[in-house]
């Protein structure tokens, strides 16, 4: 029996558009063509929230987080109507994290970028997470970015102005790129002494235009000496990490991803958003359908929007929560393990000692820590769970 109670719950929310489709990106975004779409589209989020009231009846909500896509695109007009539709329906914590990711420059046309951030800070938002990539103008158009490093920089000016809580995501591994660009991105960035930084190696995945159309990336020599200096230039300048790829200052850890890392429950709305429930037996697992318009057409015809599936304990569930809270820093406890899968830790110890004697984690009385070793070649860490399947 999962200890349900006990478990956090965190709300997702999907806005699905970009102004234009990176060629590296392999998220659920969609490129704008219909200013139109935003209404439809808010209209089946409102019909997804009250139709899947209970599955968050009784429990608090401890994190939100509006992802996309570029939800900075939205009109704000229809960010409020959500906030309120939210607000009545869920009981949100008290001092929660509410997290808006952002984009430089993809601003609705009616808001200059100072009134749209005024008013999501009016609305509760408290954490801005800004999509720079890069402060480099040849490794941004080499990514298929469409900002440059000024504006870049005038957009976290106006950011860093109304709040605190400010994360900026930066790759390293882009096409032309050295350690002395990482560097400067690193330097640039010092200026705004933002709360947390997400630095993430760019891979090229299945589905997206560099995958067809592969550029030219520095070796692996070359990326290693990027990923070792980044380590080193963050801790120097006062960033803690706590997981593979997330940095931050004074503890301003994402408490909204956190709460994914330690295997906590979410609730997904939108297009293409996944839902994670645990219930006293078994975890639910609900994905909407990824194309938005084809979500707003099923939402208003009543038809089914999603696919569900239930897990029971098991090695999948291990596995599942090793592919998360293996990637903390500080571990996690045997407990929590116990109590977010269902699974106990003494009939899985034999994996737990074979990844123990490869030098990949370490296990104490009460935790279970990645080693270094086990952070920098995190795969083979997460293989060692792989549920073995019959043939």
């Amino acid at each position: 029996m999962f200890q349900t109670n006990d478990i956090p719950l965190s709300l997702y929310i999907h806005l699905p558009w970009c102004a234009k489709k990176c060629p590296y990106c392999d998220f659920n975004s969609h490129l704008l063509r219909d200013h139109h779409q935003f209404e439809d589209y808010t209209g089946a989020l409102i019909s997804q929230l009250r139709g899947w009231s209970e599955l968050f009846k009784s429990r608090k909500i401890k994190t939100v987080y509006f992802g996309g896509g570029t939800p900075n695109l939205f009109p704000i007009d229809f960010i409020k109507i959500l906030f309120r539709e939210i607000r009545s329906i869920m009981d949100i914590e008290e001092n929660s994290e509410i997290s808006f990711e952002v984009n430089p420059l993809n601003m609705f046309r009616d808001s200059s970028i100072e009134e749209y951030f005024l008013d999501l800070n009016g609305l509760g938002v408290n954490r801005i997470s800004v999509g720079a990539q890069s402060f480099d103008n040849m490794s941004l158009k080499r990514i298929g970015r469409e900002h440059t490093p000024k504006e870049i920089e005038l957009f976290l000016m106006d950011v860093c102005k109304i709040f605190k809580n400010v994360n900026v995501d930066l790759m390293y591994g882009l096409p032309g790129q050295n350690q002395m660009k990482v560097r400067k991105d690193i330097g640039t960035l010092k200026d705004f002494n933002v709360a947390h930084i997400s630095y993430y190696q760019l891979t090229v995945e299945p589905g997206t235009m560099f995958y067809n159309n592969a550029p030219k990336l520095p070796s692996e020599d070359v990326i290693w000496d990027m990923y070792l200096l980044i380590m080193n230039e963050l801790a120097r300048n006062g960033y803690s990490r706590y997981e593979v790829s997330a940095f931050s200052k004074g503890g301003m850890r994402c408490q909204h991803n956190m709460n994914y890392w330690e295997f906590g429950d979410y609730i997904g709305l939108g297009a293409g958003a996944h839902s994670k429930i645990t219930k006293n037996h078994l975890i639910e697992r609900r994905i909407v359908i990824s194309n938005p318009v084809s979500y707003v057409n099923k939402i208003k015809s009543n038809e089914q929007f999603f696919k569900k599936t239930s897990y029971l304990p098991g090695a999948e569930v291990l596995f599942e929560y090793m592919l998360n809270a293996g990637r903390l820093t500080k571990g996690f406890k045997i407990l929590n393990l116990e109590e977010r899968t269902g699974v106990e830790f003494a009939s899985e110890q034999r994996k737990f000692c074979l990844a123990c004697d490869k030098g990949l984690i370490e296990i104490t009385s009460d935790k279970v820590i990645p080693t270094k070793l086990g952070l920098d070649f995190l795969n083979n860490l997460q293989e060692i769970f792989l549920p073995i399947k019959d043939d």
